[in-house]
């Protein structure tokens, strides 16, 4: 028994090793590359008990706000490495040339970062040392040092937004796979011919600099080319941009001289045809038309838009008129409603009072009224000092003559006063208020009711009221007075 429990306590002991052996060596690794970072957590990369998922494969830590230097010969130790990502933090220092040297990295994205220095890896004969396929050092501080002879294995190449000065040397060995190159914004100076023998490119970007050299013999081929930026540079065209129309116009703002898209020496095809005219013997009104056809486009849209502001006028004219015949049309009715007459002379009969609507006269005196009337002969006279008696509308017109001009004491801002002798022998002087459209019938009897009860002797007592009409209200009211 005693030989069975050994070996089974050394077998767990060796299991236990190789596990932790296995678990922690890139885990160090990586955290003492990182250890003068700030804002690093190592529990980024802590694996299981599995030793395969403690080798580590890639590093990707884009945009953990990270900042300060790393210990790059701790990465140099880590044999399984392939990704490298550190983009969009706030490292900074040099990158050691020994680092490109090595022969698993795949991809390196160090861009948006503040590393700086330069590129200048030294080979030995015969060889290729980078296993790089994608590298990116955009929006660094990387100065001209840079060499690119050893990255024969590149695909895609960014280095937009550094400060180069001059192109990278090394051009002529990327030429079997780079297909993608930016050196936008890298204050670049000189010559353009030493990219020209990357004839693999489908993608260019050289804006923003100040390259020169003819356009296209000093490029490489542009007929695999997708996308093509040269804007803002000193180039020299040598033929028009009819044949390069399909990367744009953006593609050559600013690029230097003679970029035109069009020539007066040949004109571009409006469409193929199998016996085309030559450009010297078509009519010179075409070549006219042809060349003004910018101008017309112009011309049309501001004609169109010329229209547009013109019809939104017209429209608004004829809404504000609209809009003030209306207007007056309301207030014509309003002035029509506000009245309390109807038309002269006013037959004894008073056949006139006893319609229904609105109706109006116009007493001798030349006073003009309109009341919104229904049944104004019904409408009650309400007395304070003798509650039974029963007065209504007509007999207050019966009383004063149909508001005449015998009857008229005094013409005042607020309306007439008239005199009248009410049944039962009741001297009273009459007051009519104009101007009661907007009165509610029960605040016109709550404030006749309050001004019965003033007693003084300067005062002639409110007798009694009576408010005619429903929307548009006269309001009448009297006095007791003496015998005339």
């Amino acid at each position: 028994m005693k030989p069975c429990c050994t070996f089974f306590i050394l077998l767990s002991l060796v299991v236990i090793l190789v596990e932790s052996s296995c678990k922690n060596e890139d885990h160090e690794l990586v955290s003492k590359a990182f250890q003068s970072v700030s804002g690093f957590n190592s529990s980024w990369f802590e694996t299981g008990s599995n030793c395969s998922n403690a080798v580590i494969k890639g590093i990707n830590l884009s945009s953990k706000n990270l900042s300060g230097n790393i210990s790059w010969k701790y990465l140099r130790n880590m044999s399984k490495l392939e990704v490298l990502d550190l983009s969009g933090n706030f490292l900074q220092g040099q990158v050691p040339n020994w680092f490109w040297r090595s022969s698993t990295l795949l991809v390196v994205n160090l861009s948006s970062n503040r590393f700086g220095g330069s590129i200048h890896p030294a080979t030995s004969q015969n060889s290729s040392f980078s296993s790089l396929q994608n590298l990116n050092l955009s929006h660094n501080r990387f100065t001209n040092q840079l060499h690119l002879s050893g990255f024969s294995n590149l695909k895609s190449l960014d280095l937009s937004h550094n400060n180069l000065g001059t192109l990278p040397s090394g051009f002529q060995n990327l030429t079997t796979n780079l297909h993608h190159l930016d050196l936008s914004n890298c204050n670049i100076k000189g010559n353009v011919k030493p990219i020209s023998s990357l004839t693999k490119l489908s993608s260019l970007d050289l804006s923003n600099n100040t390259l020169n050299g003819s356009f296209p013999s000093d490029f490489p081929p542009l007929n695999n080319i997708k996308f093509l930026n040269i804007s803002h540079n000193n180039f020299k065209a040598s033929t028009t941009l009819d044949r390069f129309i399909k990367f744009g116009k953006s593609a050559f703002i600013h690029a230097g001289n003679n970029f035109n898209y069009y020539n007066a020496s040949k004109t571009p095809k409006l469409r193929s045809t199998p016996t085309p005219t030559p450009p010297h013997q078509q009519p010179h009104h075409i070549h006219a038309k042809k060349k003004k056809r910018p101008k017309e486009k112009q011309k049309s849209k501001h004609k169109t838009r010329t229209m547009m502001i013109v019809a939104s006028a017209l429209v608004v004219v004829v809404a504000l008129c609209m809009c003030w015949v209306w207007c007056c049309r309301r207030k014509r009715q309003l002035a029509k409603r506000s009245k309390w007459a109807i038309s002269k002379p006013v037959p004894l009969s008073m056949k006139m009072m006893e319609k229904s609507g609105p109706f109006a006269f116009e007493t001798e005196s030349g006073t003009s009224w309109v009341a919104d009337l229904k049944e104004p002969s019904s409408a009650a006279v309400v007395v304070f000092e003798k509650p039974l008696m029963k007065l209504t509308f007509v007999d207050l017109l019966a009383a004063t003559s149909h508001f005449g001009k015998d009857s008229l004491l005094a013409q005042g801002r607020c309306g007439p006063v008239y005199r009248a002798v009410l049944p039962g022998d009741i001297h009273v002087a009459i007051k009519v208020l104009e101007n009661a459209r907007d009165v509610h019938h029960h605040d016109a009897v709550a404030l006749f009711v309050d001004i019965s009860q003033l007693k003084h002797p300067n005062l002639l007592p409110l007798s009694g009221y009576c408010i005619a009409g429903t929307v548009t209200k006269t309001l009448i009211f009297f006095h007791m007075v003496p015998k005339f």
